[in-house]
């Protein structure tokens, strides 16, 4: 065995392969085993890696892979069917390490000493090897090696895994020139797998580091194939033409955009003819229907080439362009298309008045320039007594020269009379009640908790798939009533959902909390005590269920020892309410079996409690409490109007007072321990501000939040925690997709704190986290119709300018919810909004898009007019930001329109500037 060990210190494959040529099966299999117990650090390479000097620890790693690869070709030569293959992994930590995977990979030795062991056993194993290999995550094949394997006959070619493994480029081993090189030395290669790349996504939109002639790069794979194509053209390689025609056909498929602009990129590099875009542009008018803003500018571009020359076909033009007409974003490509429209509508030939009906279509852009164009069109190739019912459905979104245009001034264009005729001023409405959630405003589904074993199963099905606070905490109170009728065995019935939940990393902290409570339920696996800094309400709530199943594992099913008395945060209602009176029943179980209620349970149990739900008998029932809790509960039912304060329930009575009062001062809780504390006095609101963040490559305009409660990277700042029970100061660290709406569950009456933990830093350039952060918190706060009060709205106007569309459409939402559904006072979200513009937090472009939905509500061009109002109070006149004259245009023209009085003097500033 020292022999096979010092060979693959040396990196001697050759005596290898001759040492393990002649060992029979059960040699094999021990020699396996053998080199299982081989460390590579201390075994073969006699050093650890944090122990090498930097100046030497490329060279280290260059060795320490070529042993390593040496390694796993040994355990390779001890393997001649997929049996023993299998018994050469390791798995670590989830992950399957496979010998012949790895060396397939590194491409230390190329195919050379593989070659040489298969021509003495030949592998009726390898093609099945490697295609389990091909569906492994992360898991990658040195190109070379596997094209010498088919050029031997040992593996089948198939087109799509060999060419979407030669696109694949993994980190630092990949050279432009090198692979250049190859393919012009290897023909078969360049046509057979280069050139098929147009039939497949292959995995070019990846950023990888790759060598070139002038260095290693950072940059998307996209860059090193357009580099290759390059180098071939300067070696004077002739691209048969046929590749213009597939890499256009190409674009039809429903592919990702960047992969179909690199195409577009190639189509350039090939230099493609206006003759022959002429002869293919059946394809380009299919672009027309894609959607696709890119692949439509691109088509309109190479169209207005064309239009004039003989053989274009101008009806299949007219035919496809009002697919664009509704396009957003499109304006350079539409204008385009219209004088190409025009030029063509002006022959005798193509004068059909059938096409007003699509050109009416523009009006609906915001752009006044389409408008304008669309006009004189529709005066031109429209008769008078249609034009005025044509354009009709357009009136509110035109501007006035259109109109002018369109000899429409006469017509009351503004908002529809009926919505026009209301007196109803937002800026100056308070809300009706203050109570935050009526019953009437929330249609109350009532939830039902597992009765029998059955439901309960089913329960834990629930959670899995869902991973809501509600299917679990349904799940912990059905098991909770359950216990005395658990079968025995049932370990056996959960076998099925512990696959599910045992075989995955699950990635966040709720499924994580679950998986452990269950490991602990089907297999007795204590739960770890460590504290969950996300959901930390759900991994107590796991601990107290362990407690009360090992307690009635030692105690009778009559014992007060055996507490079956339920959780008080369990929902009544979907998605996470409690009725009061089952809140008070519950507490009235507790006092009549004399167990202690935890405070953490009871905090967000009344957080959850709609207060307004309550009744004369939920008023009579309240009477009976004797807790110390009895006289915040009558204070949230207005049975008193007294806070009788004390220190242990101090998180309690600060949440339920500003759940009853959420925009009130709260001098009540003034000489006590947390005064200081946010949202305890005083309502949640943080003052901000946009630092400028500046290097050579880009500048950033960073949101600074006071405390800087976002926990911003960039802000030195360290956050201020603050005591755990006090949920609606968001004491736990910001979570990811399923455990943003837990934490949500837990304080849904006032999420003002919380909300102001998921905002970004930055409107662009964000990653996926920021991304989520500006989605799932958002999604919550619509789906479930909640109410957002102070510094919420800080959060709203964020998502209204990020810089992801769905964010910005989720806000503009969420904002019609408040002014037409809750008929909320939003002065301080178009504050906040016009501070952020002023300080180019945000493109204005952005903030233009939102003014640019067609509306009819008084109430929300009202508050839009406000927005606007606050942009130009809060512009800085030596440093505006781009496109604030579009800001200017817009307030001038609505103040029109809503016969609002223009504010002059800040005009005259920014003017004289």
């Amino acid at each position: 065995m020292n022999a096979i060990k010092q060979y693959i210190k040396d990196k001697n494959w050759q005596e290898i392969l001759n040492y393990t040529k002649t060992l029979n099966a059960q040699e094999r299999v021990e020699m396996i085993a053998y080199l299982h117990t081989l460390d590579l650090n201390i075994d073969l390479m006699g050093v650890l890696p944090d122990q090498v000097k930097d100046q030497v620890q490329p060279d280290f790693y260059t060795n320490r892979l070529a042993i390593e690869t040496t390694l796993n070709y040994a355990f390779i030569t001890c393997t001649r069917t997929i049996q023993e293959l299998k018994l050469t992994e390791n798995n670590k930590n989830g992950w399957v390490q496979n010998p012949l995977w790895q060396y397939l990979n590194s491409g230390v030795f190329g195919a050379g000493p593989l070659l040489e062991l298969y021509k003495l056993f030949p592998p009726a194993y390898l093609n099945q090897a490697i295609r389990e290999a091909s569906k492994a995550r992360f898991q990658n094949f040195d190109f070379t090696i596997l094209w010498d394997l088919y050029t031997h006959g040992l593996i089948p070619f198939e087109e799509e895994f060999f060419v979407k493994v030669f696109f694949t480029i993994p980190m630092f081993k990949r050279n432009t020139q090198k692979d250049a090189d190859f393919l012009w030395q290897n023909p078969e290669v360049l046509t057979k797998v280069f050139l098929q790349f147009y039939k497949y996504e292959v995995p070019v939109l990846d950023t990888s580091k790759w060598d070139t002639p002038n260095g290693f790069v950072c940059k998307r794979v996209t860059e090193f194939w357009t580099e290759v194509f390059q180098l071939l053209l300067e070696k004077g390689y002739v691209f048969n033409r046929l590749l213009v025609q597939q890499l256009m056909e190409s674009l039809l498929n429903n592919w990702k955009k960047p992969q179909l602009d690199w195409h577009i990129r190639l189509l350039e590099l090939l230099k493609t003819t206006s003759a022959e875009y002429l002869s293919y542009q059946n394809l380009l008018f299919s672009l027309l229907n894609t959607g696709s803003a890119s692949l439509i500018n691109f088509a309109v571009k190479q169209i207005h080439l064309l239009y004039k020359a003989e053989n274009f076909d101008a009806a299949g033009f007219i035919a496809n362009i009002p697919a664009i007409f509704s396009k957003e974003k499109g304006e350079k490509s539409i204008l385009t298309s219209l004088e190409i429209l025009d030029y063509l509508l002006s022959k005798p030939d193509y004068k059909d008045n059938g096409i007003a009906e699509h050109l009416s279509l523009l009006l609906i852009q915001p752009d006044v320039k389409i408008q304008e164009r669309t006009a004189l069109m529709l005066v031109k190739y429209t008769d008078k007594g249609f034009l005025r019912e044509l354009v009709s459905p357009y009136l509110t979104n035109l501007k006035d020269k259109p109109k002018t245009i369109l000899g429409l001034n006469t017509i009351s264009a503004a908002i529809n009379p009926e919505v026009h005729n209301q007196e109803s001023k937002i800026v100056n409405h308070k809300p009706e009640v203050e109570h935050p959630r009526l019953a009437e405003d929330i249609l109350l589904v009532p939830v039902n908790i597992p009765s029998t074993w059955e439901e309960l199963l089913f329960q834990v099905g629930a959670c899995i798939r869902t991973k809501s606070a509600l299917d679990i905490d349904l799940f912990f109170e059905g098991l909770n009533q359950l216990q005395d009728i658990i079968p025995s065995g049932f370990e056996k019935q959960l076998k099925p959902y512990g696959k599910q939940l045992f075989n995955k990393f699950w990635g966040n902290e709720v499924m994580t909390c679950f998986t452990e409570f269950m490991d602990y339920w089907i297999n007795k696996q204590m739960i770890d005590n460590k504290e969950s800094e996300v959901v930390p309400f759900l991994k107590h709530k796991c601990l107290w269920m362990q407690q009360k199943l090992a307690s009635n594992s030692l105690a009778s099913g009559n014992s007060v020892s055996n507490p079956k008395v339920p959780f008080l945060s369990t929902p009544t209602h979907a998605p996470f309410y409690i009725h009061p009176k089952t809140l008070i029943e519950r507490l009235l179980q507790y006092e009549t079996q004399k167990v202690k209620v935890e405070l953490e349970d009871l905090i967000v149990a009344c957080n959850r409690t709609l207060y307004s739900l309550a009744d004369e008998e939920s008023i009579h029932l309240a009477k009976t409490l004797k807790g110390n809790y009895t006289a915040a509960i009558h204070y949230a039912l207005d049975i008193t109007d007294q806070a009788e304060l004390n220190e242990e329930l101090l998180p309690l009575w600060t949440q339920l007072t500003r759940i009853k009062h959420p925009s009130a001062t709260l001098n009540v809780f003034g000489s006590t321990s947390a005064k200081e504390y946010p949202a305890v006095c005083k309502p949640f609101k943080l003052n901000f501000s946009v630092e400028i963040d500046k290097n050579e490559y880009a500048t950033w305009y960073r949101l600074a939040l006071e405390d800087n409660w976002n926990a911003a990277w960039f802000y030195k700042k360290k956050t201020t925690s603050y005591p755990s029970l006090f949920y609606n100061l968001a004491p736990f660290k910001a979570g990811y997709r399923e455990e943003i709406p837990y934490q949500m569950s837990l304080t849904p009456q006032y999420l003002e704190a919380l909300l102001c933990r998921y905002i970004p830093d930055t409107s662009s350039g964000n990653e996926v986290a920021e991304l989520e952060d500006c989605l799932y918190p958002l999604q919550f706060l619509l789906d479930h119709q909640l109410t957002i009060y102070d510094s919420g709205w800080l959060y709203i106007a964020v998502c209204l300018v990020f810089e992801k569309k769905i964010s910005r459409e989720l806000a503009s939402e969420y904002i019609q919810l408040s002014i037409l559904g809750k008929q909320q006072d939003l002065t301080l979200l178009a504050e906040i909004i016009g501070k952020l513009i002023s300080l180019n937090f945000s493109p204005v472009n952005r903030l233009i898009e939102y003014f640019d939905k067609p509306v009819d509500a008084i109430k929300i061009k009202e508050f839009q007019l406000l927005v606007l109002e606050s942009c130009i109070q809060h512009f800085d006149a030596g440093r505006l930001p781009a496109n604030s004259k579009k800001i200017i245009a817009y307030y001038l023209d609505w103040s029109k329109s809503l016969h609002k009085e223009i504010d002059t003097d800040t005009l005259s500033k920014l003017k004289s500037k």
